[in-house]
Parts: structure tokens; C-alpha cells; sequence
């Protein structure tokens, strides 16, 4: 198959593209500035762009840049742009269909309403919080709540299944996480120390962000681990310890 496939640069696009390549597809990587022989210019804030990007493709792997207020209209733009595409995989965020009054979160479903609105085949992944393996661990959370982490590997895998499997995934929303961790315990692993700070700091930072973690606090995500990797037991799904270790 022929894929094109955004954010192709970036940890979770670059990812699937380089899954989609080792599993022998052809990847058409769509950037704003090409320096890649499989680059191709398509630009969010140039629908046209995007439409010569997308054409004679077979999938499209879709993220939408995180770009504030006009994030919705480039990602609709995005959706309306791949109205020939045969499978379009759009990445949202875990439960962001739950009306969270998270921004970005929201956002997200804005974009996937009108995917799912327009297009007659779409698959929806809705990953929960990247693995980081960086710098000590310093979150606005309570030491006893567990985060859930998603390894960027896992979403590829997840969207190369949802490529590959195409009628298993028609038109289908799925969250998936790989992991589940309180900050001591991801600290642990990668041998630093956890710093908790309130979520009154993190509002000066971003409000977006804060929002977010709040709502992990106050009504937590709802997306059961085990019964997801039961179901999908062809994703070699990433515990956080082999993931960190494997980036030693």
C-alpha cells in the first residue's frame, strides 16, 4: 500500500513511518519543508497542499499539529482535503470524545466528528500520554495516581494494524495506553526523582496542560489496559521498563 503520512518528522509520524516502511509499504511523508527523497510539500494552513499531497494514496496516517485555536479548522481542512483517501487514521487523545473541557482534548473531537461525518472509512486512535525517558520526572499530580503512557512504537503499531486490517477497523474510535505508572514509579525506573508541583503552577505555564491534569485527577481517564491488550495481543505492547531500558 501506498501511505502518506503526517508529522512524518516528528516522534509519533516518524514512528509509523518507518513501521510502514519496514513492513513494505510505500510512505509518502507530508511536510511543510521537504529535505527527505519520500517527502512530499503539503502545508495545514494550504488545503491545496494537502489535497495534491494526499492524492492516489491507498491510507493516510493523520495527525494535526497542536496550533491553539486554529488547530479545528486546519484539521477539518485536513479531513475535507482526503475526501478520496480510502482509509483515513486520524490520532486523537484517550476518552478526548467524553467532552472533557480539556482544550486540545476537545479539539481533537471537534476533528474527529467531522471525520467521521465526511468520510466513509476512518479509524480513530485516541493514544494516552507519550513515554519520555528524559530529565528527572516533575508532573502536576499526586504521587499515588497513575498516569497512563503510551510508547510512540505502540501507536504505529496500532496504526499500521488499523491499515493492514482495514474492515476490523472500520470505522471504529480506539484508546489505547501501554502502561500505567504513578510518578515515584516511573521515576524508579529511569533512576531520577519525582518533583510534584501544584497544578496552580502548571496554569501559568499553560492552561491547556493544566486543564489536563486536572481532569486525570479529578475524574481520570477511563481505558482498561488489560482488556485492550487481550483484544489486540498482535501489538507487542511496550511496559515502560523494557521501553526505558531499550533507550539506555
Amino acid at each position: 500500500m501506498k501511505i502518506a503520512v503526517t508529522g512524518a518528522t516528528g516522534t509519533q509520524g516518524g514512528a509509523v513511518a518507518r513501521l510502514l516502511t519496514e513492513r513494505g509499504h510505500e510512505v509518502r511523508r507530508v511536510t511543510r519543508n521537504p529535505k527527505h527523497p519520500d517527502d512530499v510539500h503539503g502545508d495545514f494552513d494550504n488545503p491545496d497542499s494537502l489535497e495534491q499531497a494526499f492524492a492516489d494514496v491507498d491510507g493516510l496516517f493523520l495527525m494535526t499539529p497542536l496550533s491553539g485555536p486554529s488547530e479545528a479548522s486546519q484539521g477539518k481542512a485536513a479531513v475535507d482535503a482526503a475526501r478520496h483517501v480510502p482509509h483515513v487514521v486520524f490520532t486523537s487523545a484517550t476518552n478526548a470524545d467524553r467532552g472533557t473541557g480539556i482544550p486540545h482534548f476537545d479539539t481533537k473531537a471537534e476533528i474527529e466528528r467531522h471525520l467521521a461525518a465526511v468520510h466513509p472509512h476512518w479509524t480513530v486512535l485516541g493514544p494516552a500520554a507519550f513515554m519520555s525517558n528524559k530529565g528527572f520526572v516533575a508532573l502536576p499530580i499526586p504521587p499515588t495516581l497513575k498516569l497512563h503512557l503510551i510508547a510512540p512504537e505502540d501507536i504505529a503499531a496500532m496504526a499500521v494494524l488499523a491499515f493492514e486490517q482495514p474492515a476490523r477497523f472500520h470505522n471504529r474510535r480506539v484508546d489505547i495506553a501501554s502502561d500505567q505508572l504513578t510518578g515515584p514509579e516511573m521515576a524508579a525506573i529511569r533512576g531520577t526523582e519525582f518533583v510534584e508541583y501544584s497544578l496552580a503552577q502548571a496554569e501559568t505555564y499553560s492552561p491547556d496542560l493544566a486543564a489536563m491534569f486536572r481532569y486525570f485527577t479529578e475524574t481520570g481517564l477511563d481505558l482498561d489496559i488489560p482488556a485492550l491488550h487481550a483484544e489486540l495481543p498482535e501489538i507487542a505492547w511496550h511496559s515502560y521498563a523494557n521501553w526505558v531500558t531499550g533507550r539506555a
